[in-house]
């Protein structure tokens, strides 16, 4: 027999509960889903869309109807269907029915009618039943279902699966209108998990929903969902499992190694899971707990060599250099193809006093396609074999194509020191007197700073050194000038930020100077003297509550720091005054 199809028609409703059109068009969804897979009957969802009036007028879909049996075998036969079934759900105070009739699109005529009355905590029950009817009007077996959850999780999930369904209509035109009816989509589905933990359909719903953040990029959106969704269903290992992807993704590592070690000790993760657990253990400084996950890691899994890199990398930063060796070369292989890997065994090996076969596995990364700072490790390797010639040639390659930053700054500082030795001497001396020398030390200071720079234009060594003898003058324009042309050469150079800070506010500028210093003190977290600058300048600036933020951490970081203690107790003077203000 050839296999039949029915168009299935989005049920209409009759009631003033507005759930109950959200109840209609998904049990009509759900019968579809149903007979996915039956060998012999094919359900095919109708979309009725409602064209414009006009050209510049937009269609849209029309949710539920409700078509006499002409117009549903129209629709059954725009979709080839040699059936098609339409229905209505009335929910009218304590009487409630699901009335639907299959019609026979060569005939346009009904063929098999149901009428089925819903009880109080029945709802569940309407969509198998109406299975088995549609199953028997056409002499088939019926198809399996699942098991049905209670009426209140049932009524939840149906409406959840509303509300995605409005969040892929809005999504084109209506982003923040899309967010909402996700975000209720997801309240819905952990309703419907309250009201019944053993329903599986609306937890696999609400995780499919989250998963799709990945793509949307609105993780954050769903780590709470996921939060209660375990709460309430502990046991669920794709839960747990998907809530550390999202707290990963959104920051939280430590909340994440929480959530894979629990979906860990559900069902064990496979390797790249355990590895990328490492890499959260190895970010929160607990290298014992990364190097127990890496040792599950087997010679014969596709994810040894990315965790013998991790092995090598936690045992070079313990001091261990020979294990870190042994860890890199096998990371790398007998033909290694990732040049990062080979530039950290090169690193490695020249620290354990290897140079040659340091010197053999750098040039090996550059091959490879290493990124420039696996060059600069060849020319300070160089260096300290005496080869200063081939050294200088390197920098040189380097210098060429390095854009702006660090490497291409310790680049030039090597390049100085074997070019211009005595210049280099001069370069250390002048950046001392700028720092703590005496006023009078200031003048030869800059005037070696202008010969050094003469050789050798863009040493931000030099720029520093003469913006700090600015500002010790009080020429803070001149500070300026020359701590900006360092972050030219050296984009978010955290002590350039700072001292550029520090120089807007002796100008006064404090709306320019409080970004700087926030930069700053982003970059070096743990320097308190940076944090209280910042926190200084939030204090200039008026913002109180930042300015206590900051100055709190410095003080936590040196509670001794005078200057730090100076800045809180001149805001809590000025937060005195502005409380009797108030």
């Amino acid at each position: 027999m050839a296999r039949r199809s029915v168009a299935v028609v989005p049920f209409g409703a009759r009631s003033n509960d507005p759930r109950a059109g959200a109840w209609g068009r998904q049990i009509a969804r759900r019968l579809v889903d149903r007979f996915a897979d039956h060998p012999s009957l094919e359900l095919k969802p109708v979309f009725l869309v409602a064209l414009p009036e006009a050209a510049s007028d937009a269609g849209y879909l029309v949710f539920g109807s409700t078509p006499d049996a002409a117009l549903a075998a129209e629709y059954g036969a725009s979709l080839g269907s040699s059936h098609a079934l339409a229905g209505v759900l009335t929910a009218d105070g304590t009487r409630r029915a699901l009335e639907a009739t299959l019609v026979d699109v060569a005939s346009k005529r009904a063929v098999a009618t149901f009428a089925h009355p819903i009880a109080p905590g029945e709802l569940p029950a309407t969509e198998p039943a109406l299975a088995d009817w549609l199953a028997a009007s056409l002499g088939i077996d019926p198809p399996a279902g699942p098991a049905m959850p209670s009426e209140d999780a049932y009524a939840a999930l149906l409406e959840g699966m509303d509300e995605e369904v409005n969040a892929t209509l809005l999504a084109a035109s209506d982003a923040a209108g899309a967010a909402a009816a996700r975000v209720r989509a997801a309240a819905r589905y952990l309703d419907a998990v309250r009201a019944d933990a053993g329903g599986g359909d609306a937890e696999e719903r609400l995780l499919v929903l989250a998963a799709g953040s990945l793509e949307r990029g609105d993780e954050a959106t769903f780590v709470r969902p996921l939060e209660e969704l375990t709460a309430v269903a502990p046991r669920s290992w794709r839960g747990h499992y998907l809530l550390g992807e999202l707290r990963r993704l959104t920051g939280d590592a430590g909340g994440a190694v929480l959530a894979l070690e629990h979906a860990d000790a559900l069902q064990p993760l496979r390797d790249a899971d355990v590895v990328r657990l490492a890499e959260l253990y190895v970010e929160a400084g607990a290298d014992a707990s990364a190097r127990s996950r890496l040792r599950r890691i087997k010679p014969e899994s596709a994810e040894y060599a990315r965790a013998q890199d991790l092995v090598g990398g936690l045992a070079a930063r313990a001091g261990r250099l020979e294990e870190a060796v042994t860890a890199f070369e096998r990371a790398a292989g007998d033909d290694p193809h990732d040049a990062a890997v080979v530039a950290r065994l090169a690193q490695v090996l020249i620290a354990s006093g290897e140079n040659e076969r340091g010197i053999g596995r750098y040039r090996q990364a550059i091959a490879l396609g290493a990124p420039a700072d696996a060059r600069l490790g060849l020319a300070r390797a160089l260096v300290a074999s005496g080869d200063h010639e081939a050294a200088t040639m390197e920098l040189e390659t380097l210098l060429g194509d390095a854009p702006p930053g660090e490497t291409a700054a310790q680049a030039r500082r090597l390049r100085l020191g074997l070019r211009r030795r005595d210049l280099e001497e001069r370069l250390e001396r002048a950046g001392n007197a700028a720092v703590a020398g005496a006023g009078d030390a200031l003048d030869s200071a800059r005037t070696d700073l202008e010969d050094v720079l003469a050789a050798e234009p863009d040493l931000w060594e030099a720029h520093f050194a003469i913006g700090l003898i600015a500002r010790r003058r009080g020429d803070a324009a001149g500070a300026e000038r020359a701590f900006r042309r360092v972050l030219e050469l050296w984009p978010e150079q955290p002590d350039a930020l700072h001292e550029l800070g520090v120089a807007l506010l002796m100008a006064e500028r404090t709306g320019d100077a409080v970004p700087v210093l926030d930069a700053a003190a982003r970059l070096r977290p743990n320097d308190a003297g940076y944090l209280a600058d910042a926190g200084f300048a939030q204090l200039r600036a008026g913002n109180l509550n930042a300015a206590r933020e900051r100055l709190a951490l410095a003080s936590e970081l040196d509670a001794d720091d005078p200057i730090t203690q100076a800045y809180l107790q001149e805001l809590a003077r000025v937060e005195q005054v502005a409380g009797r203000a108030n």
